[in-house]
This record gives structure tokens, sequence and C-alpha cells, in this order.
């Protein structure tokens, strides 16, 4: 077995984003990527390789003239480690049931990153930042899949572990349905929403007549309220646009809303987004009129939301007056009213106080999900 080394070539591009596809060819449970945004990643033209201070390397694993796993090592010069050292990242993997293999791929990527890129720390998967794709799926593999969230083979986690990699943070997804059921869980924030309102607080659910505008908020307060997320790095408005290309067709602007408190400031935002796994899935990856009238004819028949996003400023998590709990009250009862009556509480980081928001009633999480880490 081989393992080669290279950035842009085309041929051994073509193979490292065909595997990529071959290996879950038959798993009715994946979504496949979309070829263009792939394309786009993987190609010189995309903003990342452009950037002062970033590198990267890819790598194809090849027994017999035949792909068996690829990796990529990347440096973001802006993603740093919370002791100050530069985070390395391993990202894009993909491999066979073979242990050799996975190892041949990792010790290579790991090796570059540690002794000629000088990094002190990798973090993965991940590929470029926590903007794109990160994350294992650990556990929750027989669940219908949605939109957005981490899938792989489920060996994978192991094969990073026997190399040394171990778990730096783990989050996981609730699942919750029954109209009854989600009142239930929002009860707690109904007083909160009520003491909101008296007290001069508004929330304002997403104008799509100002798509641009209301998006151009939601990365302001997004940015804001996230900026000190492990792994956070800052990112332009024009990239944060071009990671959601299609997000209208994702939106109902009841689900999205901003909360201004008594002075008129945005004090915190919720978001949920349709669930469009089937919808996606439909495509199968590829752009054009025929797979676009597959995806419209699923997302048609829609039944289930997946609750995403949420944050609120510092000032205002400072006053401690249960915004969180009166957002989660608010969206979903915005959900029951449009008809939804299935919730997926998306991504939620162990030790994130949003993990409280549904209370003590519901239901265990069904899925988990985790990053690995390895230090010099």
């Amino acid at each position: 077995m081989s393992v080669k080394e290279f950035t842009f070539e085309n041929g051994l591009m073509n193979e490292f984003i065909e595997f990529g596809y071959e290996i879950y060819r038959g798993d009715d449970n994946w979504i496949p990527p979309m070829r263009h945004v792939v394309d786009h990643q993987l190609n010189e033209g995309f903003g990342f390789y452009r950037k002062p201070g970033n590198c990267h390397r890819k790598f194809i694993a090849i027994t017999g003239g035949k792909v068996r796993g690829r990796v990529a090592a990347m440096v973001n010069s802006d993603l740093k480690h919370p002791d100050g050292g530069q985070v390395g990242t391993v990202g894009f993997f993909e491999c066979v049931n073979d242990f050799s293999v996975a190892q041949d791929l990792i010790d290579t990527a790991v090796n570059w990153l540690f002794e000629e890129m000088g990094v002190s720390h990798i973090w993965g998967p991940m590929n470029f930042d926590i903007w794109h794709s990160y994350r294992f799926m650990t556990r929750g593999f027989e669940r219908d899949l949605f939109y957005g969230e981490p899938y792989n083979k489920p060996f994978y986690p192991e094969h990073f572990e026997r190399c040394g990699f171990k778990t730096i943070n783990r989050w996981d997804s609730l699942e919750m349905e029954g109209r009854e059921n989600l009142k239930k869980l929002t009860r707690r924030g109904s007083e909160r929403y009520e003491y909101l309102m008296d007290s001069g607080y508004r929330f304002e659910n997403l104008d799509m007549r100002h798509f641009k505008e209301e998006v151009r908020k939601l990365y302001g307060i997004l940015c804001q309220t996230f900026s000190n997320f492990p792994g956070f790095t800052p990112i332009s408005f024009n990239d944060f646009l071009q990671l959601y290309p299609g997000s209208r067709l994702a939106i109902d602007p009841d689900l999205v809303t901003f909360v201004y408190n008594e002075n008129d400031e945005i004090a915190g935002f919720m978001a949920a987004f349709l669930e469009l796994a089937d919808a996606v899935r439909a495509m199968g990856g590829k752009k054009g009129p025929f797979a676009t009238l597959r995806f419209l004819k699923m997302r048609g028949s829609v039944d289930r939301i997946n609750f995403h996003l949420g944050g609120a400023t510092p000032e205002e998590i400072s006053r401690r007056n249960g915004i969180g709990r009166a957002g989660f009250y608010y969206l979903v009862n915005q959900a029951l009213n449009r008809g939804y009556e299935k919730i997926i509480m998306t991504m939620r980081m162990l030790g994130n106080p949003s993990r409280s928001l549904a209370g003590p009633e519901a239901p265990a999480p069904q899925r988990v999900y985790a990053l690995y880490g390895l230090s010099r």
C-alpha cells in the first residue's frame, strides 16, 4: 500500500472526491453532498486556500491501483488552542474497515502537521473550521439522519482512538414529538416569556422581504454569541452567505426569531429549519432541473424541524432573566402553530446551558457525536 500526498493535482483530486461517494454507495441513510460544493471546497479557488497563513495537504491510500482511504491535513491560521498554540486539523476522512490503512493515513497526516507545520495540537475530524463539517457520530446510526448531521462509518471513532486521539468535546441531539409532550416540555418557559413581554421585550420573526438584511443581522448576533465557543474563528459576511446557498428553501420565517430588549437592542435569537434530509437525499448530490424537481417534491412533505441555533448576547446572559427558556417556549409554540409536531434539538454541546431548555422531563438524547484531539 502507498500513501500519496498532493494539493490540487487533477487526477488524484478526482480519486479523492470519488472515494467519498463510493464508500457510502448502498447506504440508504447517507445524504450525498452536492458534488459542485465538494468540488469547490477541494479546489484552489476556495477561500480557505487563498488566506495567508493557511496551508493543507491531501493524502490518499492506494492498494493494487484502488483507493482505500483518504484524509486531508489543514492549518487554519485563525484556529488556536485555549493555551494559545496553533491547531491543525484532519478532515475529509474516509476509509475502508482496515485499521492498517487508517493508521497509515492518519499517521501521515499527523506527522505532516506536527513535523512540517509545527502545530501544537490537532483536532479532528474537522474540515477547515467549525463553520464547515466536523465531528464524528458515535451513537445513533440507526436513526433517520437529519440534514447537516455528522455521519460516518461506525468504526471511524475507534480508528482515531487507536491512533492516539482522545475525545475533547461531545454533543448530542434530542428528538421530541407529540403536541402534548412538546407543550409540557415548554411549560417552564411560558412564565419567562410573559415576564419578558411585560418588561418591554419583543419577539420578531424573520422578514423574508428583506432577506439579505435579515441574514446580516443573524450573522452579527451569531458571531457575537458564539465568539467564545470552542474552535470559533472569524468569518466574513460574504463567506457566511456562501455557507448556505440554498438556505431560503430551508426557512419557514415563523421559525427564525430575533429577540429585542426594552432598549430596542438585539438580545438574542433562535432558529429552527425545515428537516430536508429526504429532499436533499433525493437530489443524489446533483443539481439541475430533474434534481430540483425531486427536491421540491420531497420538500412538500416535510413534517419535522431542526431546532439548530439559539443564543443571547453576553450582556443579556448577565441579566439572568431566562431569555433561553422564553425563546424555546416561543419557538416550539410557533412550530406547533405551523403544524410541526416533531422537533430535533440538534448538536447540543455537553456543558452548554442550552441542554437544560427542555427541562428534566425531556427524553434521553438518542444521538451522540465527538470531536477528537491529539497534542504533542
